[in-house]
């Protein structure tokens, strides 16, 4: 199991109600199997860590929680992202999907393969978890667009770099509103 610190600070918010005085609602070892058996993908351990704590957790409501992360591009421009929500098992694969699925009138795939939208702001931007065995645990971020992944404008140079290894690292160097 990877050594997992995470600022004091940060830790006492997420163990805090939400907005709507709902306790943290940790997932069980049941169901991350079960994600990882219908995705066909592996978690990274501290994510295992962070949902059998805390689940998905809303994180914008500014009297409680809010996050912000760095991320650059392979442009070299760099920006500040919100972090509005840490997505669920659940929300990752129904995001996911929905990203992918002609029935919500995209023209192709919106995300590259193996890459889970994990953080949700009050748009189309998530950072994104890599599921991949190569980049296992990278975190990324995007700003989902209507189009197909891949077309001009629309493709890699789209993605930008979390400055973190991973989860716990991302949660842990995001500054507080």
């Amino acid at each position: 199991m990877t050594n997992l610190t995470m600022h004091e600070a940060l830790r006492v918010l997420l163990d805090l109600p939400d907005e709507m005085g709902r306790p943290p609602a940790p997932v069980s070892s049941k169901d991350i199997e079960d994600f990882e058996l219908s995705e066909n993908v592996r978690v990274p351990d501290d994510l295992k860590v962070f949902w059998l704590a805390y689940g998905a957790r809303q994180l914008n409501s500014k009297k409680i929680f809010g996050f912000r992360a760095k991320t650059a591009f392979a442009n070299g421009k760099k920006k500040r992202i919100n972090v509005g929500a840490i997505g669920g098992r659940r929300a990752l694969a129904e995001t996911r999907q929905r990203y992918l699925d002609p029935l919500y009138n995209n023209s192709g795939p919106r995300l590259p393969d193996a890459l889970y939208p994990l953080t949700f702001d009050d748009g189309y931007g998530h950072c994104l978890i890599d599921l991949t065995p190569e980049h296992h645990g990278r975190m990324l971020y995007i700003v989902i667009r209507a189009k197909t992944f891949g077309e001009q404008s629309y493709d890699w140079n789209s993605i930008g770099g979390v400055e973190a290894r991973a989860l716990y690292d991302c949660v842990a160097i995001a500054k507080l509103l």
